[in-house]
Formats: structure tokens, C-alpha cells, sequence
């Protein structure tokens, strides 16, 4: 058996920063805060019904 190299008590596992992320999201879109959510997806792709869209700025408008 390996033994796993312990983490930091302040650093959260990549599953619960997956857990963290999503929880933010449904925070972003329950309030209607599209530019929380267009910094939050600032690096990432964001596919919805249309055309894909990256960045904050363009995120941020297709929410809108």
C-alpha cells in the first residue's frame, strides 16, 4: 500500500475545490451577480446555449 502525502488543513482537496467552485456559481446566479460570475470564470470557456464565450468581460455579457 502507498501511503499519500498529507495535505495542508487549509488547502482543500482538488474534489472540494470542484465542490467549491460549483457552490459559487449557484451564489453568482442566485443573486444575478454575472460580473461575480464573469470573474469566477475568468480563465475558463463558458458553453450555454449559443456560441461558446471566454473571458470575464464577454461571460459577464451573455448572462446578461
Amino acid at each position: 500500500m502507498l501511503a499519500s502525502s498529507p495535505q495542508p488543513a487549509d488547502s482543500p482537496s482538488g474534489y472540494q475545490a470542484v465542490e467549491n467552485l460549483i457552490a459559487r456559481y449557484a451564489e453568482f446566479v442566485d443573486d444575478g451577480d454575472f460580473a461575480g460570475l464573469g470573474i469566477l470564470l475568468a480563465r475558463a470557456t463558458f458553453i450555454g446555449s449559443g456560441a461558446p464565450v471566454r473571458g470575464r468581460e464577454a461571460i459577464d455579457l451573455m448572462l446578461r
